[in-house]
């Protein structure tokens, strides 16, 4: 079953986050797997394979934990905060997973 905006939102622990962001997030990230798997990461009944869902959570929170993708550094003083780029990949763990159904070519 494919993640709800529900549990991404509990996954997040971001109560803030609105509703929009979190459909959004997971609808590219679900593209993303798709594009990755080229189709395979579903079964014959068109639900998920085993992992793939828990993958396109962490992709989506990822994504809606900072929308604009874009990396930032805020600096007050001596006080300074850093906001990675944000999707740059499917991280090693989530292409172990992938990987076992990913079709490729010979």
């Amino acid at each position: 079953m494919k993640p709800t905006s529900d549990e991404l939102r509990e996954f997040m622990d971001a109560e803030q986050v609105e509703e929009k962001t979190l459909q959004h997030s997971l609808s590219v990230a679900d593209g993303l797997v798709d594009a990755y798997c080229r189709g395979n990461h579903l079964d014959r009944a068109e639900k998920l394979r085993p992992g793939v869902g828990e993958v396109i959570l962490t992709v989506a929170a990822r994504l809606a934990a900072n929308p604009g993708q874009v990396q930032v550094r805020e600096q007050v003083g001596p006080v300074s905060m850093l906001v990675g780029e944000g999707f740059s990949g499917f991280t090693l763990t989530e292409q172990f997973v992938l990987n076992r159904y990913r079709k490729r070519g010979l």
